[in-house]
Parts: structure tokens; C-alpha cells; sequence
């Protein structure tokens, strides 16, 4: 990377990632109080984690990184991907896209079809724990050489949230 490009990927970083991380928080806070089988599901797996947690534990836990990606399913932080531009002709889907053609890949309407996410409006965590969805099913931080530089990030940050939401906020 150049100096520049470094710049620009440190800057959003920076400046992109803890608004879209509260955010996600919010709906999934909104879940929890809104399906209790949820709240009581996580809480229970949080209470294992005892007085003072290893933060790297807590992000391996599997009811808890679900509720993170559903939340991301249903609501992801941007609703759709960079512009692209088809370099040579393809057909996808039925649809023959000629070289130049612009298409904007669309995250939220990946994440609510119902051939991959069966009741989609419906906020299931489990989904997540029952089965691994490809790059192109999922894709709350973009794909390809494009995708998010803060994923993991993000995806940390979320999760050791719920840990000292609990710890502070005696929620259990």
C-alpha cells in the first residue's frame, strides 16, 4: 500500500467504524428485549464468562457471534456494495450484462431472500448456528478485495461490548 492509501484505510477506520458498530448494537439490543428466548439464550452463555473475562473468550462464543451476525443480516450497516463494473460480458441469472455495464450489488436484498434465509423478516440467531453461508450469501462488510478493512475490528468490538454491557449495566 502506498503511504496515501494507508492513510485512507486508517482514516475510515477511524472515522467509519465505531458509529456503524453502535448502530448494529442498537438493533441488537432492540432483539434482545424484543424476544426474551433470545435475551435469556445469550445471557446464559454470557454468565459463563465469570469476574474478569478474557476478552478473546467472549468473542469465540458461538450464541453470541450469531446474535451479532444475524443483527448484521437483518440490518446491515451499508445496504449495498461499491459500484462494479463488468469487464467482460456474463450473463447472470438470465440477464446478459454487456462489458461496462455498472451494477451495485445489493447486501440487504442478499440478506433477506428466502431461498437462503427462510422467514427472513424474522430475527433467528440459530440460522447462524446451524449452518456456514457462503461470501455471497453474507456480506454485512462487502466482498472481495473490497470488503471492509475493519471487519474484525468491528466484529470484536461488538461482541466485548455485550460483555461490559453486562458487567455494568447488571442486565443479567
Amino acid at each position: 500500500m502506498s503511504d496515501e492509501e494507508l492513510h485512507d484505510e486508517l482514516m475510515t477506520l477511524l472515522v467509519a467504524g465505531h458509529e456503524t458498530t453502535a448502530s448494529a448494537l442498537t438493533w441488537a439490543f432492540y432483539w434482545i428485549d424484543h424476544l426474551p428466548e433470545v435475551r435469556e439464550k445469550l445471557l446464559q452463555e454470557l454468565n459463563t464468562i465469570g469476574v474478569n473475562p478474557d476478552l478473546n473468550t467472549v468473542a469465540k462464543f458461538p450464541y453470541l457471534t450469531a446474535v451479532c451476525q444475524e443483527t448484521l443480516r437483518i440490518y446491515p450497516i451499508a445496504m449495498t456494495a461499491f459500484v462494479r463494473i463488468v469487464k467482460t460480458p456474463i450473463e447472470i441469472m438470465g440477464y446478459e450484462l454487456p462489458e461496462g455495464t455498472a451494477i451495485v450489488p445489493s447486501i440487504y436484498l442478499a440478506h433477506h431472500r428466502e431461498e437462503v434465509y427462510p422467514q427472513s423478516k424474522q430475527f433467528k440467531p440459530e440460522r447462524f448456528l446451524e449452518r456456514q453461508y457462503s461470501p455471497y450469501e453474507y456480506l454485512p462488510f462487502g466482498g472481495g478485495n473490497r470488503r471492509c478493512i475493519g471487519m474484525a475490528f468491528a466484529q470484536y468490538e461488538m461482541k466485548s461490548s455485550w460483555q461490559l454491557f453486562c458487567q455494568n449495566f447488571k442486565y443479567r
